[in-house]
């Protein structure tokens, strides 16, 4: 029980309390001089009973207290909420610019691999070649002085894609390492770039491109570096040539900017693929390919080694481009670097030219291979269509075969390939990933989806040899995947093997068909094109007029294309299939039925007794007479 009373004691400035407890009483008083005074009291006293006594003036000056301290806790309470808040604030922020650091290291790290493996991917093809027609020459005796010739010049053009490779990073390196003397020159800028113009000219004629060149003066006094602008327009023109297809136009024009007469214009206009809008603020930065739904031709570092010996000019590069409707690449050069500066005279006799071309071309008579030579259905050789855009990788392989157990097809693109194999249906396809028009993955997928197409064997060539890539390539129906640069006798070995894995799969079908044995492979295509095809002969049997030219009409297939696809799965054209399965129904009846050799005959849609008795013995080794007597 606690009880408050007032009292008036000493004018009301001190405080006193008593407590009360069984034994003892406690009084506690608080003076002026701020200390308390306890005094005991020993006495009988109820339990628990608590008085307190408070001084009225005391009352205010304890709320005043009490309302203080409050407003510190307050302030106490704000302070650290503060205090966490700009903690959160100034680690949130801290975080944010870790993970965007991370981030940006994380994309140059990626940018770095992409740009090495491209790299890796340059080296590889070039080193196929080399080390390959090398080994061919060392390995055949009996070359000709023509074949010697062509693999020699396939060897040279290789070895200089490499060192041009080499010089192009070495220029990238040289030019951020440190600042190099710059040999300037003054002459004829358009005279410099019509000599680099037919140079360029009989390399895209080769690929049947039309570059022109167009200026409107043909003098202009300009300072140049020639090795520079060189290095420019060869890297431009080559990009056009490169993204360019047979019949299209480059066109190269120089003249002098309309608003201001102290520079120089050079445009490089192409009717090639194209460049996305959004790749186009970043085509000039160091290692950056632009997205493409086909693979990146180039190491992608020419047009950044453009940019940086532009800059060094003085100039300005840029490019305007939609996708599908070509490119233009602008070069905007001050035509006097500085008026009071004189430069040693640049003439076009003088040595030291530079050589203009990456690769020299390919001329008509060194080209051995057969495009479009198509075998003949009674060829006995097994028949390989090679999908390769690369001309020295088509030679080094097709010298990997000899002709007189392979009849090599070429074709440049997988649209071409895919229209080859439809019209001749080769026993095996070797293809490139990379290809224009029609990449190897596509070509195996159409190859694959197609009933007539889908048993020919295919092995994929490419220097992506990421488990990933792997895969990929096996996923779309691709029998083996060879990493370039590959190894000769892997390639021959891969080949032998899938054509005897052919082999026996040809015995599997006509078990299948003739004996009854059970198909273990489900949703197997070609079994399901053999019985189909069997059915019809069986369907028309006693149809005398039926012939190969029925079935295939049938089908919807041509004859042709109906004998290569027997040959592949049974191993014989469409009229000697049909036979079989006539000779295959003879038998089981000669062996069940107790029927005349005529009869027979006829059951099997063949009326003349004397020819069906000749081919009867000519396939089964026998008379039916004497089939019919054997013990059962």
């Amino acid at each position: 029980m606690i009880q408050l009373r007032k009292y008036e004691a000493e004018k009301n400035n001190f405080l006193f309390s008593r407590f009360f407890s069984r034994e003892r009483q406690y009084m506690t008083s608080y003076k002026p001089d701020n200390r308390f005074h306890t005094h005991s009291i020993l006495k009988k006293c109820p339990p628990l009973q608590v008085n307190y006594e408070i001084s009225a003036t005391t009352v205010p000056r304890i709320q005043m207290n009490l309302r203080s301290n409050s407003c510190h806790l307050t302030i106490v309470l704000v302070s650290i909420s503060v205090f966490f808040i700009i903690t959160t604030i100034i680690l949130f922020i801290a975080f944010i610019r870790k993970t965007k650091n991370n981030r940006l290291l994380q994309n140059i790290e990626e940018i770095h691999t992409n740009f090495f493996t491209q790299i890796v991917h340059e080296f590889r093809t070039p080193l196929t070649i080399i080390l390959g027609l090398s080994k061919q020459l060392k390995s055949q005796g009996n070359i000709s002085p023509q074949t010697y010739t062509t693999y020699l010049s396939a060897i040279e053009r290789q070895a200089r894609s490499l060192s041009n490779l080499v010089n192009q990073l070495l220029d990238i390196a040289n030019l951020n390492a440190s600042p190099r003397t710059v040999e300037w020159k003054t002459g004829n800028i358009v005279a410099y770039i019509e000599m680099l113009y037919e140079s360029f000219r009989l390399f895209a004629s080769q690929k049947g491109i039309n570059l022109i060149f167009y200026s409107e003066e043909t003098t202009i006094k300009t300072d140049f570096v020639p090795n520079y602008l060189n290095k420019i327009l060869q890297n431009l023109l080559s990009n056009a040539i490169k993204y360019s297809k047979e019949g299209d136009k480059i066109t190269l024009t120089l003249e002098r900017k309309k608003k201001d007469g102290k520079k120089l214009l050079i445009k490089v206009v192409d009717q090639g693929k194209g460049i996305d809008k959004k790749a186009i603020p970043y085509i000039f930065n160091l290692f950056y390919q632009a997205p493409s739904v086909e693979e990146p031709i180039g190491s992608g570092i020419g047009l950044t080694l453009s940019k940086q010996l532009t800059d060094i000019l003085g100039g300005n590069i840029s490019v305007e481009s939609e996708p599908g409707k070509g490119s233009v690449f602008i070069v905007e050069l001050p035509i006097n670097r500085n008026e009071k500066e004189l430069f040693p005279y640049w003439l076009p006799e003088q040595p030291g030219t530079p050589s203009l071309i990456e690769n020299p071309p390919l001329y008509k008579n060194e080209e051995t291979l057969a495009t479009e030579n198509h075998p003949n259905e009674n060829d006995p050789r097994t028949t390989i269509l090679l999908a390769e855009d690369n001309k020295d990788v088509a030679l080094y392989i097709k010298a990997l075969f000899p002709e007189d157990k392979y009849h090599i097809l070429i074709a440049r693109n997988g649209e071409k390939a895919l229209s080859i194999a439809n019209e001749c249906i080769p026993d095996l396809i070797i293809t490139d990933l990379i290809m224009p028009k029609k990449d190897g993955i596509e070509l195996c997928r159409e190859i694959k989806a197609s009933q007539l197409l889908n048993h020919i064997p295919i092995i994929m060539l490419t220097a992506k040899s990421s488990i990933t890539d792997q895969i990929n390539g096996i996923k779309c129906g691709a029998d083996a995947y060879i990493c370039k640069p590959f190894n000769s006798e892997e390639l021959q070995v891969r080949v032998e093997k899938l054509l005897e894995i052919r082999k026996l799969l040809k015995e599997k079908y006509l078990r299948i068909v003739f004996k009854g044995e059970k198909n273990s492979m489900s949703n197997d295509i070609n079994s399901d094109f053999l019985q189909q095809v069997t059915n019809i002969i069986y369907r028309d049997m006693k149809n005398a007029e039926f012939s190969s030219k029925k079935l295939a009409d049938e089908m919807a297939i041509s004859i042709s294309q109906l004998n290569k696809k027997l040959n592949a799965l049974t191993g014989f054209p469409a009229s000697t299939y049909i036979l079989q399965v006539k000779l295959e129904l003879a038998k089981k009846i000669l062996s069940t039925y107790d029927r005349s050799i005529g009869e027979v005959a006829a059951e099997c849609g063949i009326y003349d007794v004397n020819y069906f008795a000749r081919v009867f013995k000519k396939h089964i080794g026998i008379s039916p007479s004497k089939y019919q007597r054997l013990p059962r």
